[in-house]
């Protein structure tokens, strides 16, 4: 009996030790974000080091205790219909822990970062650092927000950016503004053109509207300022006839002409209010060219929120890895720890691959809007970045939920107990994730439709082939020769892809989009692994190189590979 209390003890300490030993800053225990950014900002790296060190130490203790409060299922947020005397108020009341996460992830300055040109690689690492919590209820309100800033600073008027762009951009979370989009109507789903909201002009106010309508998925529902799609009366039909309107919650202190009907009670992202609203007459106004409110709201507000996922989606990988990698290496069974099992090292090294895949295609996609905001690279280039931001939204979604769950694997039981980790929240969110501003059926036919109709691969195919030629055949050996092959086979299979028909073109889309997104990873990390060299900096940017070669890319027989167990060995021993 005694020798069994031990060995019960002994469990229990070592799960102790786990907890104990897992980092309390997510800045400090990922020196790969480090020299990402170092490589992306250059000058302007050292500027961000202090807050981006302070944002690791709060994401890593304070938010991540507040975002297990919050999440929890009593502690969701409720509908309040009407205050206390009967009139109706439509305020959704949350249990006091988000708010105080969201003091605290407001004042990082994730938002506040897009204040100036050249600021979306900040944002976005404040944004990774934060998404170790998974969405955490506000990371949905940040990316809504951030969509509203920058359709502000794109094609509002003077007068909407001096209104709105102050508080959008505050990091005090009491005055601050924050934003949602309501789009999705009960008939319509990604069917944009179905929508049936209407906009009538506003007789006693020139230039504003009052919609009218249902919108059937309203995620921050609490938000101040919604950015909403509606039919002009005189418009077309389909998408052509949708304007875009910035609707303020109230109007002179009185609720603006819109009522929630109930929240929804959601698989993940749950701390964040999502709802079903009726518009009765809201004032709204006009943002931007009505005559191109649906492009206006791709190219920019979905745009941003693909980008945002795609953030988010790295962060979450990246704590499933974290989670898994500490937990195996406290956790024993036959007589060691699990991650001196081999089996175990493999699943590790394959989280730890795709964790780094999806950061480099991520940030390099937001290096790439900088360098657009600085005027750099003209119409193809922005032409590129459209294509590599809904490829990477579609791939980064689909291994996110992959990682995770071989992260609740290696808990084992353990692993699908909420209390335990924050792994099946985690994965909860990470499902919601894939489905966020665009279903990956969505976003492959946008990119054939970007293909056959204006020809979107032709720049997107010259960004991969420049990029590729940037990387040094010195320092990447025979991986240079390996993606330039790659970029050709994806090549022909586009061209191949755009003679079928409609049908045809439709089935085999996705397939070539995975290709696709095979190379846009490949030829990420071979950006960081050169100018890693270049820099001398001292990694195992190589080994994760050549086991993403051989994982996705040049998937032989493993039994002919008789040196994957030491490669597996290797990369799961870092964290």
């Amino acid at each position: 009996m005694a020798e069994q209390r031990n060995r019960i003890d002994l469990a229990r300490d070592d799960l102790a030790r786990w907890q104990s030993e897992k980092p309390d800053n997510y800045w400090e225990a990922d020196p790969n974000i480090r020299d990402v950014l170092r490589m992306h900002m250059g000058a302007r790296y050292d500027a961000q080091l202090e807050a981006l060190r302070a944002t690791g130490a709060e994401a890593a203790t304070a938010i991540d205790a507040l975002a297990r409060l919050s999440n929890r299922d009593e502690n969701l947020p409720l509908l309040d219909t009407y205050d206390g005397i009967g009139r109706r108020v439509d305020e959704v009341r949350f249990h006091p822990s988000y708010h105080a996460l969201g003091e605290k992830l407001w004042a990082t300055g994730v938002l506040a970062a897009l204040g100036e040109p050249g600021g979306e690689v900040a944002c976005g690492a404040r944004g990774y650092l934060l998404a170790h919590n998974g969405e955490a209820g506000h990371l949905c309100p940040v990316a809504c927000t951030a969509g509203l800033i920058k359709l502000l600073q794109q094609v509002g008027s003077v007068a909407q950016r001096e209104r709105y762009l102050g508080r959008l951009l505050s990091t005090d979370y009491a005055e601050r503004l924050h934003a949602s989009q309501f789009v999705t109507e009960v008939q319509g789903g990604s069917d944009v053109g179905a929508n049936d909201t209407m906009a009538t002009p506003d007789p006693e106010r020139p230039g504003m509207y009052r919609l009218s309508g249902e919108k059937w998925f309203c995620s921050v529902a609490d938000a101040n300022v919604f950015v909403v799609t509606a039919r002009l009366a005189d418009g077309p039909d389909g998408t052509a006839g949708l304007g875009l309107f910035i609707v303020p919650r109230h109007v002179d202190g009185e609720l603006n002409g819109f009522s929630i009907r109930r929240l929804k009670y959601k698989l993940g992202t749950r701390s964040m209010a999502s709802g079903e609203i009726d518009f009765r007459g809201a004032l709204a106004e006009p943002v931007g060219d009505l005559s191109r409110g649906f492009k206006t709201l791709v190219s920019v507000v979905l745009d941003t929120s693909r980008v945002q996922n795609a953030v988010v989606t790295a962060g979450v990988m990246r704590r499933a890895y974290v989670e898994a990698q500490t937990f195996a290496r406290a956790r024993r069974a036959f007589g060691r720890p699990i991650i001196e099992h081999a089996m175990v090292q493999q699943t590790l090294a394959r989280m730890r691959v795709m964790t780094s895949a999806a950061v480099a295609s991520t940030f390099r996609i937001m290096a790439i809007t900088d360098r657009l905001a600085a005027g750099e690279g003209g119409d193809d280039l922005a032409a590129a970045r459209r294509t590599h931001v809904n490829i990477n939204k579609y791939w980064t979604s689909l291994w996110c939920t992959r990682v995770v769950r071989d992260g609740i694997e290696v808990l084992g039981g353990n692993g699908a107990i909420e209390e335990f980790s924050v792994l099946p929240r985690l994965y909860r969110d990470s499902i919601v994730l894939e489905s966020w501003e665009g279903t990956h059926n969505t976003l492959c036919a946008q990119v054939l439709r970007d293909f056959a109709q204006r020809k979107l691969h032709q720049p997107w195919l010259r960004e991969v082939e420049a990029a590729l030629a940037a990387v040094s055949a010195e320092h990447v050996g025979a991986h240079h020769a390996r993606a330039k092959t790659l970029l050709a086979d994806v090549s022909a299979r586009i061209e191949r892809l755009l003679t079928f028909d409609a049908a045809h073109a439709t089935l085999y889309v996705r397939h070539v989009v995975d290709q696709m997104c095979l190379l846009q990873g490949y030829s990420a990390l071979l950006l960081e692994l050169s100018w890693q060299s270049e820099q001398g900096i001292a990694s195992d940017k190589a080994l994760l190189v050549e086991l993403y070669r051989r994982l996705f890319i040049d998937e032989g027989d493993p039994m002919e590979q008789l040196d994957l167990p030491e490669l597996y060995r290797r990369a799961s021993a870092q964290l």
